[in-house]
């Protein structure tokens, strides 16, 4: 679990001596829990890029202070520099390092996009893959097993109100100007397995969703199932999909009328049917693109009714390209979009629980690293819950993300303090950190249903619909005038 791999080939440096006395002791609480998870050269020095040469901000040990503000919340750049302080303590004869952030910001901006979306991506990859869990009579040759699920769905982002996030991601044109924040438009395939983020895509707000869905296409292989609500769900990603060789398996677009007294007739509630291509192309499709697409595309309508809290019930239709009812019960679909929901707690765990709602940093760049960022930290937490999920044989849907989160940070603390010597003990407390992950269960909570409404009566303050200068020299002619004090 532990790796004693040095950080650093031979160099001459000032600083040779004092980071060589520290090769021997974890550079930070956190590195105990990504050594088996990461390969050690992603965050080594590399004589190719600009973190070639050697500092006392370490590409691994700024990585790892990163990583930490982004496990906790409302953690500003000046603890993450005491942290390092601190950690520089352990040397016979230590040297402080300036109070001040702008070395450890420099430090953080020196890590390129590219090398923190390969570390995202890895993460994602090497996650392990627990049991669906679906408690269902499935046919002897159904593919499931076999079968990679994933989820697509989007999101909007705040970022600070700066001239340069302005200027890349305006905020909503039903604000005043400068009166609200800069809007990013994240979209996200998540796998159904897991939990992880597999890819995203982000541009401003005014990009679609669908716009945004086209450029993760080359994250979808043959023979994988996407699962999406009815946003997706248009006549063209079907059929590119389709030709792609990925299943689909959406709800039915609100534009459609659900006929089932037409198509071809599989079971109650089955229908084969075939879409005619539509007449409009999509302004998302090149012409190139919209010429290869097949003038006829058939599909699957399944319906299914799921009970209400007043004792009634609702329809939900939904479209598929899995046109086999023997593989393909409708039972089985039923069941396979109802987990779409979870897509939903994954948005949940990212914006809430990791903060992701509001990024803190003030330039574009910045922010693109700040939210790859909370992407590997959300990656990490997921692949410690697979971990626990398949080592104490929980199921991994009822772990929480927050409880292994807290978890998670408590006992990296302590696994840190034990000298890598001590391995038994290591591998001792992380196998009892896996035992307490699996322990926290969510409770079972079938129809679970909360209104969107706030309990806590906000401040009774009005909206801003000008700009603080401007509000600021509106009222500074009723302010007191400051007094000169006497020589």
């Amino acid at each position: 679990m532990y790796t004693t791999a040095p950080l650093f080939g031979k160099f001459h440096s000032p600083i040779h001596d004092r980071v060589a006395a520290l090769r021997h002791h974890p550079l930070h609480h956190l590195e105990g829990l990504l050594d088996d998870r990461l390969d050690p050269a992603m965050l080594a020095p590399n004589p190719e890029k600009e973190n070639s040469r050697q500092r006392l901000y370490l590409p691994k040990l700024t990585f790892l202070a990163f990583l930490d503000q982004t496990l906790n919340p409302d953690s500003p750049c000046r603890e993450a520099v005491r942290q390092i302080r601190a950690y520089y303590q352990k040397q016979p004869d230590p040297k402080r390092l300036d109070k001040d952030t702008s070395a450890y910001c420099q430090a953080r901006a020196r890590w390129t996009l590219d090398e923190l979306i390969e570390i995202r991506q890895h993460l994602a990859h090497h996650t392990g893959r627990p049991p669906l869990g679906l408690d269902l009579d499935l046919p002897a040759l159904c593919p499931l097993d076999s079968c990679r699920l994933k989820v697509v769905d989007g999101t909007c982002l705040n970022l600070p109100d700066t001239p340069e996030n302005r200027r890349d991601y305006p905020q909503s044109k039903e604000q005043q100007p400068e009166c609200g924040f800069p809007l990013l438009r994240l979209v996200g395939i998540f796998s159904l397995h897991t939990g992880a983020l597999l890819e995203r895509a982000y541009a401003p707000y005014t990009t679609s969703e669908n716009a945004l869905f086209q450029q993760l296409w080359p994250t979808l292989f043959k023979d994988d199932l996407l699962v999406a609500d009815r946003n997706f769900a248009s006549w063209a990603h079907l059929a590119i999909l389709q030709r792609r060789g990925v299943h689909c398996l959406f709800r039915l677009h609100a534009s459609r009328n659900p006929d089932f007294r037409q198509g071809v007739y599989l079971g109650a509630n089955d229908r084969l049917v075939t879409w005619a291509k539509p007449t409009r192309q999509p302004t998302n499709l090149t012409p190139e693109q919209w010429q290869e697409l097949p003038a006829n595309l058939t599909v699957r309508l399944v319906r299914f009714r799921v009970p209400t809290a007043n004792g009634r019930s609702k329809k939900i239709t939904l479209v598929t390209t899995l046109t086999d009812p023997e593989l393909w019960p409708l039972k089985l679909l039923a069941a396979l979009f109802a987990r779409r929901w979870k897509i939903e707690l994954y948005l949940d765990d990212l914006k809430t629980t990791l903060a992701m709602d509001m990024l803190s940093c003030r330039s574009p760049n910045m922010i693109h690293k700040e939210l790859e960022m909370h992407l590997i930290a959300y990656n990490l937490i997921r692949s410690l819950m697979a971990e626990a999920a398949c080592t104490c044989h929980v199921p991994l849907d009822r772990l929480s993300f927050k409880g292994t989160l807290d978890t998670a940070r408590q006992y990296s603390h302590t696994i840190a303090q034990i000298p890598p010597s001590h391995r038994k003990l290591r591998r001792k407390l992380y196998a009892d950190m896996l035992a307490v992950i699996a322990e926290d269960l969510v409770p079972e909570r079938p129809d679970r249903f909360e209104p969107r409404c706030q309990k806590r009566r906000p401040k009774a303050y009005p909206f801003m619909t000008r700009p603080r200068r401007e509000l600021k020299a509106a009222h500074a002619d009723h302010l007191p005038a400051r007094r000169t004090p006497h020589a």
